[in-house]
């Protein structure tokens, strides 16, 4: 486990004159972090091979294509698809093109020490950290519960011994849980709890597992969420590939998320983002799981905010046919538990209609080139709010939902 020196001078944004508090920041694993500290039983389920000279990862055999390299070395400069994200694109430009030439991996976006110095220079005072190859593990895994969960054992057990999960309160690091098998979650869960970790990572969608599905809500889990609220933890849902991906197979188009080769129709239909979050928190209201778990917090982390007032209205019309089929007011019992980072191209101030402006967070998803090369930047998106509203938004907010 590393062991850190912390500054205790003030961490200041200069464009703000306050520190930042970011909700979405990663590492990038390298290509030892799982291979180095799997089960051996399973070392077979995550291997790396060449292909035509470049280095490619196989899960039980099967090309791992999500992340163009998943080596990240080179990879992608900070913030550099923005404007591909906000829609100006009027080239018609490739992602790759966008993105521009790779950069070599800067030991900061994979390592605690370095990764310090560059939160200090950004005016970030507290992050959430989050990996990033697991993002595209769990749907190729499906059919191998064993594997999934040997991989995220691996991952966790890299992550503690080079990062830990909380350093002074600044850095929040992602644990990460499947729930693709209930009792191997609740024993993750039990050791993440036992070396201090405050937030565990997730991905939204139903849980799949062979021969079955399940909501995240099943009373199936309920021993695992109340293991998790009552040890105070937060819950992390984060944009990740799930089984959406298959309804584009429904539709004649590949299943198979690749990165930087969009699709049309997938961005139509928010099949990476919006329908999972909007369908996963509809599930846990109408599944009940804030009613058995009512200390139970979320943080909704790079899937957007756009789902809000279509999720909130459908739940207003569902609980006006059948109030008897709620123990709740669903809207509220989304306001009282979830907290929410809208993408920079969200219409925030119609947003705001809908979710009181305490529960909207920032996250930069520094060092990924979907998001900013300068976390503080955000600030720009805010130009509808009061000083004191952005001030909640870019820093306040994820301090209460952390710590209270």
């Amino acid at each position: 486990m590393t062991t850190t020196a912390i500054t205790h001078a003030p961490i200041v944004a200069s464009r703000l004159g306050y520190g930042i508090s970011d909700a979405d920041q990663h590492f990038y694993e390298g290509p030892d972090t799982i291979v180095d500290n799997i089960d051996p039983a399973y070392r077979h389920a995550f291997r790396w091979i060449e292909v035509n000279g470049k280095t490619q990862l196989l899960l039980n055999d099967r090309l791992y294509k999500l992340i163009p390299n998943p080596t990240y070395d080179p990879v992608s400069a900070p913030g550099s698809m923005e404007q591909y994200f906000r829609g100006n694109n009027p080239l018609g430009k490739s992602l790759g093109q966008i993105a521009g030439a790779p950069i070599p991996l800067d030991p900061a976006m994979r390592y605690l020490e370095p990764r310090l110095r560059v939160l200090d220079a950004q005016g970030v005072d507290l992050c959430i950290m989050l990996p990033t190859q697991v993002l595209g593990l769990e749907r190729m895994l499906a059919d191998d519960p064993g594997a999934m969960v040997a991989c995220v054992r691996a991952l966790n057990r890299w992550t503690y011994d080079n990062w830990t999960w909380n350093i002074d309160d600044r850095v929040l690091v992602t644990g990460v849980v499947s729930l693709i098998d209930p009792t191997a979650a609740e024993r993750e869960l039990e050791l993440l709890i036992e070396q201090g970790c405050r937030l565990v990572g997730m991905r939204p969608g139903p849980v799949k597992a062979p021969g079955v599905w399940r909501s995240p809500a099943d009373p199936a889990y309920d021993r695992f969420w109340s293991k998790f609220t009552e040890a105070g933890l937060v819950l992390g849902m984060h944009a990740a590939d799930t089984t959406y991906s298959d309804h584009l197979a429904e539709w004649g188009e590949n299943g198979q998320w690749i990165g930087h080769k969009p699709s049309p129709l997938a961005e139509i239909m928010g099949i990476h983002t919006v329908r999972p979050v909007a369908d996963t928190i509809a599930a846990m209201v109408a599944h009940g799981l804030f009613d058995r778990h009512p200390k139970l917090r979320i943080a909704v982390l790079e899937l957007g905010s756009s789902w809000v007032p279509e999720v909130f209205q459908r739940m207003k019309i569902a609980y006006g046919k059948t109030p008897q089929l709620f123990r709740q007011d669903p809207v509220e019992a989304v306001i009282d538990h979830v907290w929410v980072m809208p993408f920079y191209e969200d219409n925030l101030g119609e947003i705001a209609k809908h979710l009181p402006v305490e529960r909207l967070i920032f996250g930069s998803d520094w060092p990924h080139p979907e998001g900013f090369a300068d976390p503080q930047d955000y600030i720009d998106d805010l130009v509808g709010f009061t000083p004191a509203q952005q001030r909640l938004i870019m820093r306040e907010n994820l301090r209460t939902l952390a710590f209270g």
